[in-house]
Formats: C-alpha cells, sequence, structure tokens
C-alpha cells in the first residue's frame, strides 16, 4: 500500500480544516439551542463542578451526559467566553470525523481512500453541522471513530484484530458518553450483521480489556450521579429513553408523518452535491436501486455492512417520536462511503470534473456559511445581549430571571450575569424552574438586584401574582427578541 493510501494527503486536511474553521467565531449564539449548551459549558467551568452540569448554574442538567459539556468546559477555559470556543468542539469534531472517514475509504474505497472525506466532508449537511454548538458533531466523531476500529478489527486476524476491537469498545463508551443510548445505534446494527453473516467475528468482537473499557467509559458517570439520587436512574431510563421514544412528551415532531417532515428533507437536501452525482455514476435512479439489491443478494460484506449501518439506526429514528433534524447526522457518514464507491472510478469522480465539483461545492458551502454568520435574526443571543445591556446601564445586577418563558441562556456568554427560568404553571418549559403562587413571593423578597424579563403580551397575570406579594414592578425597558417584546423590569417594595 502506498504512502499516499496510508497518511491523510495535506489537501485533504487543508479543505477539512478551511470547511471547519471559515467564519467560525463570526455568527453569534443562536436561541435556544446553542445558548443552552453553551451556558452549560460555560457553568460548568466557572463553578469548577465538572460533574454534574447546570445551565442556570444551579440545578441539574442531566438530558444528556455530560462529555459535549466538558468539551465545551475546556474550550472556554483556554480561549474565554465567545463564540469561537462554543463552536471549537463541533470544528474539531468535524475534522475528526473527516479524518476517519479517510481510514474508513482505504478499506471500503480502496480506488480512492480520499473520495469517501471529501463527499462527506463537502455534503451540505456535516458541513453547516460543524458551525453548531450541539452534540451531533462529537456523537460522529466517536461513532465513525467506534466504526473505523471494527473495520480494521474486520479486516486483521489474531491479537491485531484484538487490540483494534479494544479501541472499538473505547470509541462506543465515548459515543454513549455524549447522547447515551443513541450512540450506541451503529454498535447494534454491526452486532446485527455479524450475528446473522459473521458469527465467528460476532463472538471475537467481545474483547474482556474493550468491555471493561466501555463499561468504565460509558457508565462511570452515570453510575456516580445515580447513586447520589437513585431516582435519577427513572429519570434517565424514564424521561430520556422511554418518552423519547414511545411518548409525545417531549414536543418534538411526534406526529405519525412527523419523521417524513423532518427527516427526509435533512437526508435529501443534506447529501447535496453528491447524491445526484452517484445515482447518475449508477447509471440512475432504477439501476442504482438494482445495483444496491444485487450486491446485498452477493452477500457482498462490504455493501452489507453498509446497508446495516444506515438502515437499522434510520428505522429507529423513524419510529421514535422525538424528532429533530440533527439526529440524523451520523447516518452520514455510511451515505458518503456509499456514494464514495458508486462514484469511485465514474467520470463524476476523476480528473479535472471532480477538482470543478469539489471547488464549486467548497466556494457555495463557505459562502452559506458566512450568509448565515451574517444573518440577521431575533434568536441571536448576541444581538439580545447588546439590547440588555444597553438597559441595564451598569446597573448592579445579581442575575436576570426570565418568568413564563424559555430563558435566554445564550446570554451568558456575553453577560456576565447568571440567567434563570421561572414558572408560575401555564406551560411548564423544560429548563425553568416551576413556582407555587406562595413561593413566588420568597422568590422575589429582597432580591431588589434581581432583573426579571416576561414577554409583554403575559404581564398582567404575573402582576397580579406580585401584588400579592405586595411587590411591585417598576420597568427598566423592552428588548426585542424571537418575534416578542420582551419587558425587563426590577421588583421593588417586597413584604414579608
Amino acid at each position: 500500500m502506498s504512502t499516499v493510501h496510508t497518511r491523510a494527503p495535506l489537501w485533504l486536511v487543508a479543505l477539512l480544516c478551511l470547511m471547519a474553521f471559515s467564519f467560525q467565531g463570526t455568527r453569534g449564539i443562536w436561541e435556544p439551542d446553542e445558548g443552552r449548551y453553551s451556558s452549560a459549558g460555560i457553568n460548568m467551568h466557572d463553578s469548577g463542578d465538572w460533574l454534574i452540569p447546570t445551565i442556570d448554574g444551579q440545578h441539574p442538567h442531566l438530558t444528556k451526559p455530560p462529555l459535549t459539556y466538558w468539551a465545551l468546559a475546556t474550550s472556554f477555559a483556554a480561549l474565554g467566553h465567545n463564540e469561537w470556543a462554543a463552536r471549537l468542539p463541533s470544528a474539531l469534531a468535524y475534522i475528526g470525523t473527516g479524518l476517519f472517514l479517510f481510514g474508513l475509504g482505504r478499506r471500503l474505497c480502496p480506488r480512492q481512500p480520499w473520495l469517501p472525506a471529501v463527499v462527506w466532508g463537502l455534503s451540505f449537511a456535516p458541513a453547516i453541522a460543524s458551525n453548531i454548538v450541539s452534540t451531533d458533531p462529537l456523537l460522529v466523531l466517536f461513532e465513525t471513530a467506534a466504526m473505523y476500529a471494527f473495520v480494521e478489527a474486520w479486516s486483521r486476524e489474531g491479537p491485531d484484530a484484538r487490540r483494534w476491537f479494544v479501541l472499538m469498545w473505547l470509541g462506543w463508551g465515548l459515543a454513549f458518553m455524549t447522547k447515551g443510548p443513541p450512540g450506541l445505534l451503529p454498535l447494534f446494527a454491526m452486532m446485527l450483521y455479524l450475528g446473522i453473516h459473521d458469527r465467528p467475528r460476532f463472538r471475537s468482537m467481545f474483547v474482556p480489556t474493550g468491555l471493561l473499557l466501555f463499561a468504565v467509559v460509558g457508565f462511570t458517570w452515570f453510575g456516580v450521579v445515580i447513586a447520589q439520587q437513585p431516582d435519577r436512574l427513572g429519570y434517565f431510563l424514564g424521561y430520556e429513553v422511554y418518552d423519547r421514544v414511545f411518548t409525545a412528551t417531549h414536543d418534538r415532531n411526534a406526529q405519525w408523518y412527523g419523521a417524513f417532515e423532518v427527516y427526509v428533507p435533512m437526508l435529501i437536501v443534506g447529501t447535496l452535491p453528491w447524491s445526484p452525482l452517484a445515482v447518475v455514476a449508477a447509471g440512475g435512479p432504477a439501476a442504482a436501486w438494482r445495483t444496491f439489491r444485487a450486491r446485498l443478494r452477493e452477500r457482498n460484506r462490504d455493501w452489507l455492512l453498509l446497508a446495516y449501518w444506515l438502515l437499522l439506526p434510520l428505522a429507529v429514528f423513524f419510529l421514535a417520536r422525538s424528532r429533530l433534524q440533527l439526529y440524523v447526522l451520523p447516518l452520514f457518514v455510511p451515505l458518503a462511503l456509499m456514494m464514495a464507491r458508486a462514484l469511485s472510478g465514474s467520470r463524476q469522480a476523476t480528473g479535472r470534473r471532480l477538482v470543478w465539483i469539489a471547488g464549486l461545492t467548497l466556494a457555495v458551502l463557505v459562502t452559506l456559511k458566512g450568509v448565515l454568520a451574517y444573518w440577521h435574526t431575533d434568536r441571536d443571543a448576541r444581538d439580545i445581549a447588546a439590547q440588555v445591556s444597553t438597559l441595564l446601564q451598569g446597573r448592579a445586577v445579581d442575575r436576570i430571571v426570565f418568568v413564563g418563558m424559555r430563558p435566554y441562556y445564550g446570554l451568558n456568554v456575553y453577560l456576565d450575569v447568571p440567567i434563570e427560568g421561572i414558572q408560575l404553571g401555564e406551560h411548564r418549559f423544560e429548563y425553568s424552574k416551576y413556582l407555587s403562587a406562595a413561593s413566588l413571593c420568597d422568590e422575589v423578597r429582597d432580591k431588589e438586584r434581581d432583573v426579571f424579563a416576561i414577554k409583554a403580551l403575559r404581564t398582567a397575570k404575573f402582576d397580579a401574582a406580585l401584588a400579592a406579594c405586595g411587590a411591585m414592578p417598576m420597568a427598566i425597558g423592552t428588548v426585542f427578541a424571537d418575534g416578542n417584546d420582551i419587558r425587563f423590569f426590577v421588583v421593588a417594595r417586597a413584604t414579608r
């Protein structure tokens, strides 16, 4: 095997870095998801508590394992509280995933091993996701690393194979620590494939050292936090697993048609421009389908592995009732390998034509990232923070409390003030503290340095609740955000 096939070419590394880092620090933090993740990382760094994540500095935020928050806290510690630091983990994950795809290409696309990395790195969904603060880019990295180790072990025998299986289990442990059970979907797909088509290899993958490493990396944190409060086990298994799969509790496109609305457009647009080129290279849609079926009937092990890797997780995502576009981001890795195999050796992937396609796509994607970086949106926490800073005008503030609405936790990146949320019972937001009418009085009593924020359309009921506490709201101004006028005020004359 030549050197060019064993080491990623410098041009590929440069391409991935260009896509990863262009405009990374230009765009403000967008609410709500980027703000929530960023705030958890900042609070972890500032508090020194690396065990229990919080988004408001007080209450545990256990919807995801903490690996993403650890990465964000480390980045904030190194680079300060800014957009570049918030997006650095996603950018590095994008680069790492591309390099692992090059490694996978050496085994699964040997004629052009760099092609899967190019197809993946210059597909719309992975390229744009590298600019988003989320758990998903890191999840893709660790899943791809685990599958790379598996394919290496799959191609070897004896001690070499066992060493790669150990590394594979480490990758699955890190994937589990990034997003919990969804991070293991490709593992289940791989096990199903081996159990049906390669049972000797199925047995050999369960290396005791690897299983121990997986358990330590993947379950130690869960064990510690559950030991602190045993009822957290019910929360993890019930709210975070059962409810996401079987109920509409999380209110994320749970309708029967939700998967078609969320995932189908994401997969179609996200694979551009390579998916139509791959279909053309295969001779058209009908010919591509016939070729794919023929490879499966022939028991071509590479195509079978990719089919299981893609289809089993996709089926789970369709059946589960909590659905967001980025959930299917890991599927772009097997899709890229499939498209690269279809393109390899074709007219679309050789010589000047490929250079033109890749170059044009790179220019379009970088331009798109630039447009998004300067795109005005009323969910931009940086713009909201500028408005809030103008209102506060140097006022000493202990915390900003959002009432009966989703808190803008992204303000934590720009304002050195804790951000919290409270609600009085109408709609229970997942990331706010619920208060009874009686406990509201304790919340506002003797806290003249707190600033409260509420949508202007909802002030009457809250003002009445304050009046019952002997308190009076004193407005300090209004901010426009997320399509609403948000009234900011302090509470005066709270009495016992």
